[in-house]
């Protein structure tokens, strides 16, 4: 099932990927329309790391190579970043919602920045192929990062009744790489302890300060 779709080593698969991120950006930016304070919050794809986890996971599995894993994650988050600030920028013309005094640009660099930060994660996630005992805490890694969100989202949820949409995603996914990594793990006993000392890890030092 995970090998379904693969993304060969080739220009056309580059651009392909670019041009995902970029649409991927429209889409995050045009959610700045919807209510952020509701139970849906809708709009948080753009300020949760949920997305951008699951986008990478997604890419890093279907790579070919570490090299391939590195420029597809690359050119999909910078297609993402110029897509995400260039259309607030021209947004900006024309809603006072957007208005601005210029093209952001220290936060389109910053974004770029970890635009390649990502990429390198990727690169490394990819290691995951080997048949090596260190595979089973990397494939735990996405589904250990979508989990924490996931209960801080539902913090939130029972608290101000609010991510309801983020807490679905988290969790969908969560259980869709915990299930589908599971069975590549060589070593079962390390990879759930990996999804748990991982997991309670990312909650308590970036959700907890915010939800708790």
């Amino acid at each position: 099932m995970l090998n379904m779709f693969v993304i060969k080593d080739n220009p056309k698969s580059y651009a392909l990927l670019f041009l995902l991120g970029i649409l991927a950006g429209v889409i995050c930016r045009l959610s700045d329309f919807l209510p952020y304070e509701s139970l849906w919050s809708f709009s948080s794809i753009a300020t949760l790391l949920g997305f951008w986890i699951t986008s990478v996971g997604l890419i890093t599995l279907a790579s070919s190579s570490n090299g391939g894993a590195f420029i597809n994650t690359f050119l999909y988050m910078f297609g993402m970043t110029i897509s995400f600030y260039g259309l607030k920028y021209v947004l900006g013309f024309f809603l006072p919602a957007f208005a601005n005094d210029g093209f952001q640009t220290n936060l389109f660099l910053l974004y770029s920045m970890l635009s390649l930060v990502c990429a390198f994660g990727s690169f490394v996630l990819y290691c995951w192929n080997d048949d090596r005992w260190y595979n089973s805490i990397l494939y735990a890694l996405p589904a250990s990062g979508l989990l924490a969100e996931a209960v801080g989202c539902l913090f939130m949820l029972l608290k101000l009744r609010m991510l309801l949409a983020q807490t679905i995603f988290d969790s969908l996914f969560a259980l869709w790489f915990g299930a589908a990594l599971y069975r590549r793990a060589k070593s079962k006993i390390l990879y759930i302890a990996s999804l748990a000392v991982v997991s309670i890890s990312v909650f308590w030092l970036i959700y907890k300060p915010f939800v708790i």
